[in-house]
């Protein structure tokens, strides 16, 4: 099974909206059985986030730096380190 976390969203209002998440160890049959559990009607889509890819030009070529999303937490400190460091890798 591929590693990262779930999010149930409901179209409503001509938008989705995030109904809720699943961390990295569920899967699409959990999420089915949550939906089932909070029992409301709608159209609903399961998105998978698997991967957080942090890209920078180093001399000319692009850079990937890759790792699993656990939870939502982690893929918004990528975010916030991304913004803090202008997108530069911080140097070790």
């Amino acid at each position: 099974m591929a590693h990262g976390f779930f999010t149930i969203e409901q179209w409503r209002n001509k938008k989705w909206i995030t109904v809720c998440h699943l961390s990295a160890g569920h899967s699409v049959s959990d999420a089915l059985q949550e939906l089932e559990r909070r029992d409301k009607p709608g159209y609903f889509r399961v998105v998978q986030t698997q991967r957080m890819i942090w890209a920078e030009k180093i001399g000319g070529r692009l850079k990937l730096r890759k790792w699993h999303a656990a939870d939502p937490e982690a893929l918004t400190r990528g975010a916030r380190a991304f913004d803090r460091d202008s997108g530069k890798w911080p140097a070790t």
